[in-house]
Formats: C-alpha cells, structure tokens, sequence
C-alpha cells in the first residue's frame, strides 16, 4: 500500500471530453504543475478522455487512475458515482451511447424552455462549446448564457435558469444507485459517492440514507475533500467516513478555472488518519 503522507493526488477532474474547458493532456499538465503524484480523469458518463489523460501523465510522471463519474438517480434528485480503477472499458462505451442519447434528448428539450422565454439558440450554441457534442450538459447551456451576455456568470445561469426546478431545468432518469455499484464493480473498479455535501432531500429521505444504501449495495468509498464542498463539509464527510466505514477520497471537481474554486490537486487534501481509497486501488 502507498503512503499517502505528503501526497497529492486529485481523482475528481473534468476535461473537454464532457464539461470541461480543457482536453484531457491539458489538465493532466495542470494536476502536474500543482504538484499531483496520482490523478484521475472523471468525466460525465464518458470514458473517451482515458486514453489521451493516461498518455500525458506517464509522461509527466504520475500515476494514473481510470475513473468515470456516472448520473444516477436517488430519491428524486440527480447523485454522481465516480467509478476508480476499473480495467474493462467496454461496458462504459456501451452505457455512454446510451446516456448520450439521452442528454441530447435533455439538451433540446431544455433548449424548447429557454425559447419559450425568448432565448433563442441555445442549443446550436451550447453544442458549439462543447468538446463534446455527445456529451451536452447543463453547464454548456450556463457557459452559452454567459457567453451572449444573457447572465454575468455560470453561478447566475444556474441560479436564474438551470438549478433544479428551474425554468430551463429538464428533470431526467438516470440510472439506479444499484445499476451504477454494479458496472463499476463488475468492471474492477471502486464506486465512490462523488461530493455528499451537495445532495440535499426532503424529509424523511436525507443523504446518510442514500449513503446507507449505496454501502449495502457494495459502496465503499466517499468523497471528503472536494472542491465542491465547503470546509465544513469536508469536516462533516471525514466524519462521517470515519463512522460509517468508507474509505476517503479527494479531488478538486475541476472543471475550468472559475473564481473561488480549486484548480486540480489545490483542493484541501485529506485529514493524515483516514484510510484512503488508494488501499483498494493498490491492491
């Protein structure tokens, strides 16, 4: 097993691949520039961006981790699973088409929204911005918003328009906790509950319900540190690793540089006395 003291890993990044701003090498380079040892690309339902990401960190020196971030759904609300490690690619190229169907089918319906409102375009405009024109996301319609100076910021877009239960939003059915747990196990990797702290429910439903749920189901990991936490978050996840049994992970949820938030492996790394997801993934 690695030791983790004084290593700097990020396993949460985004890249042009789904809903990022830079190719997979680029982000690579800037995990390495801020002193990443092990890192992992995670884009939305996609493993297209492995290839390219795995060559630029040998290359650079650091080890590399296969990873994914899956949409699921769970008490009604969008969850995200990162899958780490996994060695058979083809599952995920099946599920991608599959899921990119489905966002495309999301993408226009969304698109109908923001024209019912007179906001013409935004579908031509949000495919144009993205890297991927089968990975349409959310945040392609937020960065077209921006770009036509419709809001100021992303945060504005998804605030005004693009939030759950927003004019524009789009509610869709992903897959099932339980059907994301098994492909990543079925193909040899770890599933890891991505950023615990943004998921918010109705009572009686709550997060330490779906985390019970996901760690029956063969969960064993959650993120702790992560750029999309607040530090009290990341203070309340270490706990609750702690008490309920999972491993820790931690990555920045790098998608571009955007104020107040972490470029890759600048996120809080993790408290020195959890055990890290990285004792599965060595073994």
């Amino acid at each position: 097993m690695q030791d983790k003291e004084n290593m700097r890993m990020d396993l949460h990044m985004h890249s042009s691949a789904s809903d990022g701003v830079y190719s997979p090498a680029q982000v690579m380079q800037k995990a390495h520039d801020n002193g990443a040892e092990v890192v992992a690309l995670t884009d939305h339902d996609t493993v297209a961006g492995l290839d390219e990401a795995r060559e630029a960190a040998a290359r650079l020196g650091m080890r590399f981790i296969n990873g994914v971030e899956l949409s699921v759904t769970w008490g009604g609300k969008t969850v995200h699973i990162v899958g780490l490690g996994f060695k058979r690619m083809d599952l995920y190229r099946e599920l991608t088409k599959t899921l990119s169907d489905m966002r495309d089918r999301r993408a226009r319906a969304m698109a109908a929204k923001f024209d019912a409102m007179g906001i013409y375009n935004t579908y031509e405009q949000a495919a144009e911005l993205s890297g991927n024109k089968l990975n349409l996301s959310r945040r392609h319609f937020a960065m077209a918003l921006v770009e036509r100076g419709t809001v100021a910021s992303e945060d504005e877009a998804f605030e005004r328009y693009l939030k759950d239960d927003g004019p524009a939003y789009v509610k869709t059915s992903w897959q099932s906790l339980a059907q994301a747990v098994s492909l990543i196990r079925e193909t040899g990797g770890v599933p890891v509950v991505a950023h615990p702290g943004r998921y918010t429910y109705k009572p009686p439903l709550s997060t330490i319900d779906m985390l019970e749920e996901f760690k029956a189901l063969g969960g064993e990991a959650i993120e702790v540190t992560t750029g999309s936490h607040t530090p009290g978050e990341n203070e309340r996840y270490a706990r609750v690793a702690a008490n309920m049994g999972f491993l820790a992970s931690t990555g920045s949820d790098f998608h571009g540089l955007k104020p107040g938030r972490p470029e890759p492996a600048l996120q809080e790394q993790l408290p020195a006395d959890l055990p890290t997801v990285l004792e599965l993934l060595d073994s």
